[in-house]
C-alpha cells in the first residue's frame, strides 16, 4: 500500500513529520488531544483574533505558550514522535522523495527557532528497533496479530484491559492497524500487549504446522511448475554492498533489502523469504543476535541463513554456527562465488547457472 509522508527541514533540521504539512487549527487539535488540553478551541479562537497572520504556526504556538497553555518541551515532545512514527515507516522500504523549496510552513521549535538533528533521532529509532528485537519472538513485528484467549472477562483485574480487548482485539486487526486507529504508539502498545500476554488474557496469531508445510512446498517449486521465483532477504547496512548484491543476483532472484535488524524482522514476517543474506558486523543490533532471534521463531528454524562478514578465522566461523547460520562467507566475496552457493540451495535455476557474474564485491571493514 503506498503512503504518502512529509518532512519539513530547517537547516539541516526537521521539524515536522506527517501525511500532509498542517494548517494551524489542524495543529492545534492534535496539540489539544495529545496533551488533554480541554480548553483548546477557545485557546484556538483566541488566537485566530490574536494572530497577525492567521496561516502562521509559529505565531499560534507562540499565542499559546504565551497564555501558558502548555510549555515548548510539550510541544516537542509530540512533534520528536511524530516524526519518529513516520521516519519508521519511510526508512525500511523503496519509494520516489521529492524535494520542495517554496513551503511557507513556518513551523519551529522552542525560543530560538531549532528543529530535531538527525543524529539524535537515528539514535532514538535505533533504541526502539532493540526495544522491538526484545518483544520477539512473541510480538515479531508490528504486522502481527493479537488475538483474546476465551476466558472469563472476571479472570481480566485491569478494567483497562478489559475494554480495550473488547473493543479493539478481534483476531483480524494487526497490531499497527489497532495502534493505528487509537493515535498511540505501536511500539508502547506492544509492551502493553506483552503484558496481556504474559497474564494470559491474550495470544498472537501463528502459522500452524500445516499452513506453514504447504507454504514450504510451494516456495520449493521448480520454476517450470511455478513462476515464482525464490525470495532472497539481504541484511546489510551498507549502500554499496547491497547494490553490488542486487546486481549480482537481483536479476535471477526476488531480492528484497533491509539495512538492520528490525526492518528485516518485518520483511521476514510479510513475505515468504527462501534465504537470508546477513551481514555480521552491522551497528545497533549485529547480525548473530538477528540470527539467534530468527532460529526462536518456529517458522524461520530451517530458514537458511548465509553470513557475510569482513571477519575471518575458525572463531568467527563458529560464533556464526552456534548462532544458528547454515553457511559462512567472508567478504570480499566473489559474486559468481556466492551464485554458486545459491545454486545449491536452489538447484532447479538454470538461467543462474549460466550467468557469468562480476568478479567481486566487497567494502573496506570500518
Amino acid at each position: 500500500m503506498n503512503s504518502l509522508h512529509i518532512f519539513n527541514f530547517l537547516n539541516g533540521e526537521l521539524t515536522y513529520g506527517g501525511s500532509s504539512l498542517p494548517h494551524p487549527y489542524e495543529l492545534s487539535k492534535i496539540i489539544g488531544e495529545k496533551l488533554k488540553l480541554k480548553t483548546m478551541d477557545t485557546a484556538l479562537r483566541l488566537a485566530t483574533k490574536r494572530v497577525k497572520n492567521p496561516l502562521s504556526l509559529r505565531e499560534h504556538i507562540e499565542f499559546y505558550i504565551q497564555i501558558e497553555l502548555f510549555q515548548w518541551k510539550d510541544l516537542e515532545k509530540i512533534i520528536r514522535k511524530q516524526i519518529i512514527l513516520n521516519l519508521e515507516q519511510v526508512l525500511p522500504g523503496a519509494g520516489v522523495i521529492k524535494l520542495s523549496s517554496s513551503s511557507s510552513f513556518d513551523l519551529t521549535l522552542g525560543k530560538n527557532g531549532h528543529g530535531l538533528p538527525w543524529e539524535n533521532l537515528q539514535q532514538e529509532i535505533a533504541q526502539r528497533q532493540q526495544l522491538w528485537l526484545s518483544l520477539s519472538p512473541t510480538i515479531p513485528s508490528k504486522q502481527a496479530i493479537p488475538k483474546s484467549v476465551a476466558i472469563s472477562a472476571d479472570s481480566i483485574s485491569n478494567e483497562w484491559a478489559k475494554r480495550h480487548l473488547k473493543k479493539w482485539v478481534n483476531g483480524q486487526r494487526s497490531l499497527g492497524e489497532i495502534a493505528h486507529h487509537m493515535g498511540v504508539d505501536p511500539l508502547e502498545l506492544a509492551q502493553s500487549y506483552m503484558r496481556f500476554f504474559k497474564l494470559g488474557w491474550l495470544t498472537f496469531q501463528h502459522i500452524s504446522p500445516q499452513t506453514d508445510d504447504k507454504q514450504s512446498a510451494a516456495r520449493h517449486q521448480s520454476p517450470s511448475s511455478s513462476n515464482r521465483r525464490p525470495t532472497i532477504l539481504s541484511v546489510d547496512d551498507s549502500p554499496i554492498v547491497q547494490a553490488m548484491i542486487k546486481r549480482s543476483i537481483g536479476e535471477h532472484y526476488h531480492l528484497l533489502l533491509a539495512n538492520n535488524a528490525i526492518d528485516a524482522l518485518n520483511l521476514l514476517n510479510d513475505n515468504d523469504v527462501d534465504l537470508l543474506l546477513l551481514d555480521v558486523t552491522m551497528p545497533d543490533i549485529d547480525g548473530l543476535e538477528l540470527c539467534r532471534t530468527i532460529r526462536k521463531i518456529t517458522k524461520f528454524q530451517n530458514l537458511p541463513v548465509i553470513m557475510l562478514t569482513a571477519k575471518d578465522g575458525m572463531f568467527n566461523k563458529i560464533k556464526g554456527q552456534m548462532a544458528g547460520s547454515t553457511q559462512y562467507l567472508t567478504k570480499p566475496v566473489d559474486s559468481q562465488k556466492l551464485l554458486e552457493v545459491l545454486n545449491k540451495y536452489f538447484p532447479k535455476q538454470p538461467e543462474t547457472e549460466r550467468y557469468i557474474a562480476p568478479s567481486s564485491f566487497s567494502e573496506q571493514p570500518s
